[in-house]
């Protein structure tokens, strides 16, 4: 016990600075840091607008982000000098190099990694909303029987709820513009209990459209509101002539032709401008002089359905004048079913709610050939039910939703979905509940979780996380390379010292023992101070945030999530390295012959 306590001073002793000394060159860096951070505060905080990252158009000061920025960096590089102020008061320079070195890998490490972790738990936060856990799909054949399937897969352990499904790539058409999406057909009571779909109605920019699931099926059945039909013309009195009278202005010398015999030829049309022998010399003046029909026509009854037409409203002109089957065009969209498009895709498409839509599905009907022969595609007409917004840029421009019987009845399915969605009550513990429900459901069926669907993009993520521990660990094994070259510089200007220990009786072991300790102190209090600076890092952006441009991220900060886990692996790596650091000049010192020692 005594022998180690020596040693403990010894490496303490050798560590320490004598006297105190206070680096002012540090300590006026940081505090110019620190009053830049303070001016460029108080200029973002009352001097510039913050931008609104979800609004169509951003109002916001253009240089707010970069303000913001800049004192986030100030504080970040005074707070690092403040820091190496007060490691240099209570250490050697070379200490100081040494224990600082190591406490920027591990910071840097803990602070990257939480970023990383913060990605990546946002990303599935994002998937998991719009996506089941689990997927269960046939093998072979038309999934017809998913109903007394779907009443089997509720009754295994660790599901909450399922849903059927189905889906086809189709084209999205609305005022000319054409957009290649993914329709989704769900059933709309059970599709809410598996996916975030619902919260996802609520836009961050304030807009509502929380009844938009209601507003998929038909607003109106297809039989109503029909124009009235046109009343029956009265009998006609047997007294009354025949023939209309002859206008007023009929030349004189001519009877009106009666068309109403049937089987007479009708006579050839005869230009009266061209021909002045058969209408007399007075028609051509009298064709001249009844000059333009006038242009004010009044506006039909059912025109616009009486809807006045109000300036900066969208106005639909694709479907002017009566609708097919004597029905007004208001009307008739009122009978469509609806549809729910993404945010970004109503950016690109200008849709509005209550808009008449088309989807075209690249399936055609063989029994449905044009004139030339090929099968006309699968279309069909939907109304805008809504708009969703789920915050991943994927989904909210390629998918699109309408319910389940009209994404059956438009690609004439039948019965049939593609699959079933499940919900479980624990995510990570995913793989349980899809053994149990393979065994449950057979070889027949597919049963796929979230991280099979999404493996790729999981795996590219865990793949990139690994390759910035590895490459931010260099700064760690650099600031080793300065320890290594502190401890010989130590053997070297202690060299009497460490040979009158070994003189006095300080076994090599011994020797060895007090640079092991030195190293190891070296890495616990440059990794402690650097695993602490990461995590009060990683809260100051949790809090404060880092600015993002939502129009590349799709998000306007940095999410930043701390693991356990990884924070012990980072603290751990930085005091093996720090301990492994020390070998080299331990086994320097403990190999000093004690004659040639006390000669220098």
């Amino acid at each position: 016990m005594i022998k180690s306590r020596f040693q403990i001073f010894v490496a303490l002793r050798y560590l320490m600075a004598h006297p105190r000394h206070v680096s002012w060159l540090a300590l006026a860096v940081a505090g110019v840091c620190f009053a830049v951070a303070a001016v460029l505060w108080g200029v973002h905080t009352y001097g510039l607008e913050p931008p609104n990252p979800r609004a169509l158009v951003d109002r916001g000061s253009p240089h707010y982000r970069d303000v913001v920025m800049a004192r986030n960096v100030a504080i970040g590089v005074g707070c690092f000098w403040l820091y190496v102020l007060t490691i240099r008061i209570g250490f050697t320079f070379y200490s100081t190099v040494s224990i600082v070195g190591v406490s920027i890998g591990a910071a840097a490490l803990v602070l990257v990694l939480s970023i990383m972790n913060g990605f990546e738990s946002d990303l599935r936060s994002k998937i998991l909303g719009s996506n089941a856990h689990i997927q269960i799909s046939k093998e072979e054949g038309d999934f017809t029987e998913w109903a007394e399937l779907r009443a089997r897969v509720d009754r295994v352990a660790g599901v909450v709820a399922s849903t059927p499904f189905a889906t086809s790539e189709v084209v999205i058409a609305a005022n000319s513009n054409y957009f290649n999406v993914v329709v989704k057909g769900i059933d709309v009571a059970s599709a809410v209990k598996v996916t975030n779909l619902k919260a996802n109605l609520k836009d961050p920019e304030g807009l509502d459209y929380s009844d938009a699931l209601e507003r998929l099926a038909p607003l109106q059945p297809d039989d109503a509101d029909r124009l009235p039909p046109p009343e029956p013309l009265p009998p006609r009195d047997p007294d009354e002539p025949v023939l209309d009278p002859a206008p007023d202005d009929l030349p004189d010398g001519f009877a009106p032709l009666d068309f109403s015999a049937a089987g007479d030829p009708a006579p050839a049309p005869i230009d009266p401008l061209a021909d002045d022998r058969e209408f007399g010399g007075d028609a051509r003046e009298i064709l001249l002089d009844r000059g333009e029909p006038p242009v004010d026509d009044p506006a039909p009854a059912d025109f616009a359905d009486g809807e006045p037409v109000v300036a900066g409203e969208p106005v639909d002109f694709s479907r002017a004048g009566p609708a097919r089957g004597g029905r007004s065009g208001g009307a008739r969209v009122a009978t469509l079913p609806g549809v729910l498009v993404g945010k970004e895709l109503t950016k690109q498409i200008h849709t509005y709610k209550d808009q008449e839509v088309r989807l075209v599905s690249p399936l055609a009907d063989p029994m449905n050939p044009d004139a030339t022969g090929t099968p006309i595609p699968y279309n069909r007409d939907y109304r805008v039910a809504g708009q969703f917004y789920t915050g991943m840029y994927e989904y909210d421009l390629k998918l699109v939703y309408v319910s389940l019987e009209s994404l059956q009845q438009f690609l004439r399915l039948g019965d049939a979905v593609e699959g079933i969605e499940v919900r479980v009550r624990d995510p990570d513990a995913v793989d349980a509940v899809v053994a149990r429900l393979q065994k449950e459901l057979g070889p027949a069926y597919r049963v796929q979780s979230w991280r099979e669907l999404n493996r790729n993009l999981f795996s590219a993520l865990k793949l990139e996380k690994i390759a910035m521990f590895m490459v931010l660990a260099i700064i760690i094994l650099v600031a080793s390379f300065s320890i290594v070259g502190n401890l010989v510089m130590t053997v070297v200007e202690k060299g009497r010292e460490i040979a009158l220990l070994k003189t006095l009786g300080a076994s090599d072991d011994g020797i060895v023992g007090v640079f092991m300790i030195q190293g190891f102190l070296i890495g616990v209090i440059g990794t402690t101070l650097g695993v602490g600076a990461g995590l009060a890092g990683s809260a100051y952006l949790a809090v404060e945030g880092w600015p993002l441009n939502p129009d590349v991220y799709y998000i306007n900060r940095l999410p930043v999530e701390v693991d356990p886990l990884t924070v012990a692996i980072v603290y751990g790596a930085g005091v093996v390295t720090s301990v492994v650091a020390t070998l080299y000049p331990a086994w320097v010192a403990s190999s000093l012959r004690p004659a040639v020692g006390l000669k220098q």
